[in-house]
């Protein structure tokens, strides 16, 4: 068995190595290691962040246009609801319709116009004429 003095010298061994003035900063950098390699390798890591920092402003950016689209929208059912010359203008535009006693007049030239919407029926008429008069 150990003797009283190997004992006591066990103690003071003890007590000089676990004196709260060394452990304090043996678990200060324990925690910090730890906290580091959290940061830097667990599940939602400083890497991810970002990442979903940067889907964060691409869903904003795009919240905000479809907003804006939205308004848009809006009033234009606005105009179509309350404005009688948008409803003339676009009866006559897209479905072709006409006032009583009105006559249509299609002009007919040989250079097609560049297409930069989707064709109305004027201009899918205009393209039957012009296949039909042109190929004669």
């Amino acid at each position: 068995m150990q003797s009283l003095e190997e004992k006591t010298h066990l103690k003071n061994t003890f007590k000089k190595v676990f004196r709260a003035e060394n452990i304090l900063p043996a678990i200060l950098i324990f925690l910090l290691l730890y906290s580091v390699i959290i940061l830097l390798f667990g599940r939602n890591n400083i890497f991810k962040y970002f990442q979903n920092l940067e889907k964060r402003k691409a869903i904003l950016s795009e919240i905000k246009n479809l907003r804006e689209e939205n308004d848009n929208l809006y009033k234009q059912i606005d105009e179509l609801k309350n404005n009688y010359f948008v409803i003339e203008k676009q009866a006559r535009e897209n479905l072709g319709l006409v006032k009583d006693n009105e006559e249509i007049f299609i002009f007919i030239g040989k250079k097609q116009p560049k297409q930069e919407r989707q064709d109305r029926w004027i201009d899918k008429v205009k393209n039957i004429y012009r296949e039909y008069y042109l190929n004669k």
